[in-house]
């Protein structure tokens, strides 16, 4: 993977904690936004489907 996708994915996790505290939301939600963010870097080409799934699924295991 390029730098790219590493920081993609390092502000995903980064800034969603953020937002969680400034927007009350549950915890399904938050992970429905991530699921949502990166299945759109799978449509620009930077994520492949299998790691958008992978960081879709760990965001359920560690929030929901």
């Amino acid at each position: 993977m390029n730098i790219f996708i590493y920081l993609t994915i390092a502000t995903v996790f980064i800034v969603a904690p953020v937002i969680v505290d400034a927007t009350p939301r549950y915890d399904e939600l938050l992970c429905e936004e991530v699921a949502e963010a990166v299945n759109e870097s799978v449509l620009w080409g930077t994520l492949t489907q299998q790691e958008a799934d992978d960081i879709s699924e760990r965001c359920y295991q560690l929030y929901a």
